[in-house]
């Protein structure tokens, strides 16, 4: 009996330790592990919603007063919720531009409990992010294109037996939406997330029928995810209904299908970077074959148990792995241009080796930040944020003594360039709640000369600027928002270039005390003519870039809205070969140029979006691109409003590029006339005519086709 014993605590001590090092028993850490302190925050306690925090009375009434009551009064901002374990009843509703944010030194956890009516029959969501208010009666606005930075961050979800219908979360946001930092808990129920929106990371799904179901994103723009984990999932880990999907590091186990498209529609998906492991049906199931929008890309996937890599349902062919531990090098299915002077046609490219060893987990792609027990708060430094007195001596001096600085909630106005010391980290937590801002003819940034920066980095640091808004006005004419010149171990996340669309109002109290406000770009206009005739901003193209990348700067760019039409280009990117990598950027209603490379080698960009105006953009390239080599770009998109009517030739311009390579692209409009030319070599008049294709690569030894010039018959 003592053998017996002790062998079966053997066995249970190997179980354990196997089950922590796949990631299914170990939990999630928490991201804040202490209280952050905002003075224009609202905390989810007790005292401030007379609930019962014991872990098991339904909080849903207060816990939907209390986001109520933050987008009545600010608008835009953040409920703090603290560690705890929170039941819910009903689905909660976080309207547009509210952040849920859990601290703790564990994730607060919300949990539907077992059999709760409404669950059963009909599919339901615990969390569902929406346009407007949730007001009693009335369905919920499902949130949109124009829903721009609400999330959820730190908070772990479980749903207990008896929901079959039960989903998580429903997320259907626009720019700077995410959920990160979450574990979520399916058990019997459908789904971990239904719709998804821009950014995703650091999200573990356990069980259900799916971890994620998705429909196209609420403007229809590529979807980046990083850091994910899949595990249990009854049929598959991810179901995409066109989604367009960008992959990084993503780890599925124990589940039939890791991505399945969905009948008869076409999709576009990358993978890079992962491991799938006992997948018993397919790796990828492709429902549309010999179709340019069907885009399949698969890079550097490492595979165990997984007989069949892909599956294609409309001819029945199979793609078997090599063995049973394999690498997929690369895998390409779709539309492809092996260079600019091939004739595209539809391939399969497949580069598989048999492997010995496999990693058992992967580790974080992303950087982290640093503990919270070293973070010092700019508010006790006697910074004050509220858009009116100066704050750069606080700010500067902040920085010469200190590495982590934590910028709550606010708007500080800086008068010259705020920079950083090498390692400099400045932690925000609401890209529009918390801004650095310029008023309008700062003389530091006025004038004519060279680029005056807002926000300047060390050179080849390890800088970080995280959660926080650049806003450079309109009338600055130096300005440039960011000049980011940190090295590879840098990180810039989370950063949105204040004007134009996407532009908020503080709330103001009316007549009968109570705060209103409205929403909407905001006007900028010449004092002596506010509008051209053209209906113009007189304002617009005024600046320099937004956010310029030179000097060498490289590292993690990442959730970056840059969609200011007072700047030249929403991105610049010069004079560097320190390798960087942008996930999810969206560029937008510029007048000229979206996005600009000169000098440019080792990068590597996701999810890279375009959009283009009626009125701001009739004129402006997606994007230029000159003297650069060694850059992948993944999932491009490029875009023009059904109000930009007038025809564009050419959306991408190269000039003296060698091995570019992309791969998912997609040019659209919601009517004609689309760009001609995605892509274009001006030095060699090299187009490419496929609106969409899975990749294509520009070598830089093409042949050209510009005649020669010649005079007096001699060759120039």
């Amino acid at each position: 009996m003592r053998n017996y014993q002790i062998m079966r605590f053997l066995l249970i001590v190997c179980w354990i330790i196997g089950n922590m090092s796949s990631g299914w028993a170990a939990e999630g850490g928490s991201a804040y592990t202490q209280r952050p302190d905002d003075p224009e925050a609202f905390y989810f306690t007790p005292e401030n919603y007379g609930f019962k925090a014991d872990g098991k009375s339904d909080v849903t009434d207060a816990l939907q007063e209390a986001i109520n009551q933050v987008k009545r009064e600010k608008n835009f901002g953040i409920l703090f919720l603290p560690e705890g374990n929170y039941r819910i009843s009903k689905t909660i509703q976080i309207p547009s531009s509210i952040r849920l944010i859990g601290y703790g030194k564990k994730r607060p956890v919300i949990y539907l409990g077992a059999d709760t009516p409404g669950f059963q029959t009909t599919q339901n969501y615990m969390i569902w992010f929406t346009g407007g208010l949730a007001q009693e009666g009335r369905k919920p606005s499902d949130a949109g294109a124009g829903t721009f930075y609400s999330a959820v961050s730190n908070v772990d979800f479980r749903i207990d037996k008896g929901n079959p219908q039960a989903v998580a979360i429903r997320a259907h946001f626009a720019q700077h939406g995410f959920i990160n930092h979450c574990d979520i808990r399916i058990g019997s129920g459908k789904a971990g997330m239904y719709d998804v929106g821009n950014e995703l990371e650091d999200v573990r799904f356990y069980g259900g029928e799916y971890g994620i179901i998705s429909s196209r994103t609420s403007p229809g723009w590529p979807m980046m995810m990083v850091d994910t984990y899949c595990e249990g999932q009854r049929k598959a880990a991810v179901y995409s209904k066109e989604v367009g999907f960008a992959i990084v590091n993503m780890h599925v186990k124990n589940t039939p299908v890791a991505f399945e498209m969905a009948e008869n529609l076409a999709d576009r998906l990358h993978v890079e970077n992962s491991l799938w492991e006992n997948i018993s049906e397919a790796g990828v199931k492709v429902n549309v074959e010999g179709n340019t929008f069907s885009q399949l890309n698969l890079v550097n996937v490492d595979c165990r148990n997984v007989p069949v890599l892909v599956d294609y349902a409309q001819s029945g062919k199979k793609v078997a792995g090599k063995a049973k531990m394999y690498r997929v090098k690369e895998f390409t299915y779709g539309l492809v241009y092996q260079d600019l002077n091939d004739a595209s046609s539809f391939r399969e490219i497949c580069e598989i080796e048999p492997v010995a060893k496999l990693p058992v987990t992967l580790g974080k792609d992303l950087p982290v930040l640093p503990a919270m027990e070293t973070w010092v708060n700019i508010r006790d430094l006697g910074a004050k944020g509220d858009g009116e007195t100066d704050d750069t001596e606080v700010f500067e001096k902040a920085v010469s003594l200190h590495k982590n600085i934590y910028v709550p909630q606010g708007w500080y106005r800086l008068t010259r360039t705020l920079k950083l010391s090498p390692g400099t980290k400045l932690i925000g937590l609401h890209p529009f709640g918390t801004q650095f801002l310029l008023k309008e003819s700062e003389p530091a940034f006025s004038g004519f000369g060279v680029p005056v920066p807002l926000v300047e980095s060390s050179e080849g640091g390890d800088d970080m600027l995280n959660g926080i808004g650049i806003n450079t006005g309109a009338y600055n004419y130096r300005a440039v928002g960011c000049k980011w010149m940190a090295g590879e171990r840098s990180y810039l996340n989370d950063v949105k270039f204040v004007g134009g669309h996407g532009t908020l109002r503080k709330p103001a109290p009316n007549a009968s005390g109570q705060s209103s406000y409205r929403r909407g770009e905001r006007r900028i206009s010449s004092p002596s003519s506010p509008v051209m005739e053209t209906g113009k901003d007189m304002a617009w193209d005024n600046q320099y870039w937004s956010l310029w990348i030179t000097n060498n700067g490289g590292g993690t760019i990442k959730d970056v809205w840059t969609a200011s039409t007072y700047a030249a280009s929403g991105l610049y990117i010069s004079e560097t070969k320190t390798p960087g990598r942008i996930y999810a950027m969206s560029l937008e209603h510029h007048v000229r140029t979206e996005a600009r490379f000169h000098n440019v080698a080792n990068w590597k960009i996701y999810a890279f979006q375009f959009e283009e105006e009626g009125r701001e953009g009739p004129d402006c390239y997606m994007a230029e691109m000159s003297n650069c080599q060694n850059i992948e770009m993944v999932n491009v998109w490029m875009y023009r409003v059904i109000r930009a009517f007038m025809p564009k030739r050419i959306g991408f311009r190269i000039w003296d590029c060698k091995n570019i390579t992309f791969r998912n692209m997609h040019n659209y409009t919601q009517i004609l006339p689309v760009i001609e030319f995605p892509i274009y070599d001006m030095n060699k008049k090299l187009p490419v005519y496929s609106w969409d294709f899975a990749r294509l690569t520009v070598s830089g030894s093409e042949k050209s086709l510009r005649p020669s010039c010649t005079v007096m018959d001699k060759p120039v």
